[in-house]
């Protein structure tokens, strides 16, 4: 385990998490690389930067489905392919408030895989998926 490496890895899954919870689509897109691939919480596949910028901003956007939800994400395991690449899984729950009924099922609970590949210096979300939790 690398610490350094890994902390790197979970601020990432942290930068997603901010530009999902401030609807922020631009924050988001950069996250990714310049050739990403993406599942999204839906099933739909996009296998470019320019078309995931596009659905990010849809769904974030006035009036999108994920306009009004705010999620957090743990980091529940990172494995190490080389220095320059690592799987990382992370559970994504909807953020409740006092007034939301814990004992509901979490209709946005989810395992978020991303493949990240450090290109410069910095890591980037090569290709992710986001699978429900059923």
């Amino acid at each position: 385990m690398n610490t350094g490496t890994d902390r790197a890895l979970t601020e990432l899954i942290e930068r997603y998490e901010h530009a999902f919870n401030t609807n922020d689509a631009k924050a988001m897109n950069d996250l990714f690389a310049d050739t990403p691939v993406f599942v999204n919480f839906s099933g739909n596949l996009v296998k470019d930067k320019e078309s995931l910028h596009r659905a990010q901003s849809f769904v974030f956007g006035p009036g999108g489905p994920l306009e009004a939800i705010s999620v957090s994400y743990a980091v529940e395991s990172i494995t190490h392919l080389s220095a320059e690449l690592a799987v990382i899984h992370a559970r994504q729950r909807t953020r409740r408030t006092e007034t939301t009924d814990n004992d509901r099922e979490d209709p946005m609970e989810a395992i978020f895989m991303a493949v990240a590949q450090r290109t410069g210096g910095e890591w980037q979300i090569k290709i992710g998926q986001n699978t429900p939790v059923m």
